[in-house]
């Protein structure tokens, strides 16, 4: 019960932070294929992670050009975090506060690093991850639309929920194939 109200404090403070930061009008084109360092956040389910990046391997041959940082909550390997550069930063419980936000130690593992793309693949909205996506000052970060995605995502993907588990996987790779 108290869980909810929690995480509805996080979020309303994750605003109140980042209610100054405004984004850059900037060209759309070739953000991805351009792109030297990107940050994936993987669903929190694993059979969702796993799907999403079999989805991605459309994008391999570009992936390999750059360096993947895969937020991934579970301890098994995905076909992302398999990936000749890439580097993974596990997620467990005790990196999550009661507010639904990142500690402080998680977000020391990731901000050494700029990112010229951050992507949240969580198909409903996850606080930590949009949070993470947005404290990273990526030039663009995509995430799926949500009520509250216009805090965090500047590039916001309309996606019909799915026939199939997969579906919404292969329309981000389209969309990513077209940058």
């Amino acid at each position: 019960m108290f869980e909810r109200v929690l995480a509805h404090m996080g979020l309303q403070f994750a605003r109140l932070q980042f209610r100054s930061d405004i984004d850059k009008v900037q060209p759309m084109t070739d953000f991805f294929r351009n792109a030297r360092t990107v940050l994936v956040a993987l669903p929190v389910g694993y059979e969702d992670a796993v799907l999403a990046g079999n989805a991605l391997k459309v994008l391999h041959d570009r992936m390999e050009r750059m360096h993947l940082t895969v937020i991934h909550t579970g301890t098994r390997a995905t076909p992302l975090s398999v990936l000749p550069h890439s580097e993974v930063v596990r997620i467990g419980p005790t990196d999550i506060n009661r507010f639904s936000l990142p500690r402080r130690s998680l977000l020391q593992r990731i901000a050494p690093q700029s990112f010229d793309v951050a992507l949240d693949l969580n198909l409903d909205f996850v606080l930590h991850t949009a949070y993470i996506c947005k404290v990273t000052r990526a030039g663009v970060r995509v995430g799926f639309a949500h009520d509250v995605s216009d805090s965090f995502f500047n590039v916001q993907l309309h996606i019909d929920r799915p026939r199939t588990p997969r579906s919404p996987y292969e329309h981000v790779a389209t969309f990513l194939s077209m940058f």
